[in-house]
């Protein structure tokens, strides 16, 4: 009996994508972080302060960096490589690492979910009696689903330990199916999540413009979705005799999904820095403005203007005009100020006597 189902010959079994998915989980255990960092400046600029939701999400961060260190050490020990060009040592510890990266991956979801849900009774819970009682339902959900998947990895194979020995005496249920079942109802809560605040945002009594603004927000969530949902198509090619090189996209997709749950659930939180950020731009664009008026603006030489002459009744004309908005316009403009020899009169109709 053969340790690992052999495969036949064929073009491209030296093939590698290590490099290729080692940089995009770099590149999410990055991201992440700076929208953690954010979102924690942000509360802390608020009345509101730090929440439960905000350390959930704290841990959530911990489960991604997590994540990506268990699939750079699954890449350092065959991801991405057929599983017919590695030693016995390097097999056996990939499906040391594949089933540590099952719970620790399903783990982050339910932790991420959990500050979602606690976010959205945090802002609109006072409310909406019915939202909070539907969020602690979906809450249940989400942890009833992680037991059972959780107990799902750990009890995959009895004994466990053929889990990561294929050839010791046992059974072990259809991987496929285990990771088809995980996605399908991780998916859908997804859905639901994304849906639940988008009810509760249009009844604001607030503009459209801004309820739009806010909509927006939230269902910049939906590239987790895309991402649970893209990550599903990749485990329906999944092959058990090739588990290495099938799972290489779905492994590092692992890492995709939950590192932009985090980021998706720091977004609503960082509005009030987008405000603020968006009125410290504007001011400085108006201050430059004003700025560049005031220069070409500047009086040249003061000309003289003789008593009676146009210009003179002009000037009057817009100092007593500039005399009405500062008083508020509430007299009658029938009166003006007299100056000397000249009188200015201003009718209703604004036109200039002199007299």
């Amino acid at each position: 009996m053969s340790v690992i189902p052999a495969f036949d010959s064929r073009d491209g079994l030296d093939d590698d994508r290590g490099s290729e998915m080692k940089r995009t989980t770099s590149i999410l255990i990055i991201l992440a972080p700076v929208f953690v960092a954010l979102r924690l400046w942000a509360r802390s600029h608020t009345v509101a302060g730090y929440g439960s939701d905000d350390w959930m999400m704290v841990v959530a961060l911990i489960f991604v960096f997590a994540s990506g260190a268990l699939n750079y050490s699954a890449i350092a020990h065959g991801l991405g490589k057929h599983i017919d060009t590695l030693s016995m040592h390097d097999v056996i510890t990939f499906f040391k690492i594949l089933l540590a990266y099952e719970c620790v991956y399903i783990t982050a979801l339910m932790v991420i979910k959990l500050s979602i849900l606690q976010m959205y009774i945090r802002i609109f819970g006072l409310a909406s009696r019915m939202f909070k009682i539907l969020a602690i339902i979906i809450t249940g959900i989400v942890v009833a689903w992680w037991i059972s998947i959780f107990a799902v990895c750990i009890f995959q194979c009895n004994p466990i330990r053929k889990a990561w020995l294929p050839w010791a005496e046992g059974t072990c249920i259809n991987l496929k199916g285990s990771f088809i079942g995980n996605a399908i109802p991780n998916i859908l809560t997804d859905v639901v999540m994304l849906c639940m605040p988008i009810r509760q945002v249009w009844k604001m009594r607030v503009a459209l413009a801004q309820k739009l603004s806010v909509c927006f927000i939230f269902l910049l969530g939906g590239f987790v979705l895309f991402a649970s949902i893209f990550r599903f198509t990749t485990l329906i090619q999944f092959d058990a005799r090739d588990t290495t090189w099938s799972l290489a996209t779905a492994c590092t997709w692992c890492v995709v999904e939950v590192a932009c749950g985090v980021i998706s659930g720091c977004l609503p939180t960082l509005r009030p820095l987008m405000i603020k950020t968006l009125r410290h731009f504007r001011s400085l664009r108006n201050t430059e403005t004003a700025k560049s008026s005031d220069r070409n603006q500047r009086p040249g030489p003061p000309e003289v203007a003789t008593i009676g002459s146009a210009e003179d009744i002009a000037l009057r004309e817009e100092r007593c005009l500039q005399r009405l908005e500062n008083m508020g316009a509430t007299g009658s403009r029938d009166e003006l100020p007299q100056s000397g020899e000249t009188r200015v009169m201003a009718q209703n109709d604004m036109d200039i006597r002199i007299d």
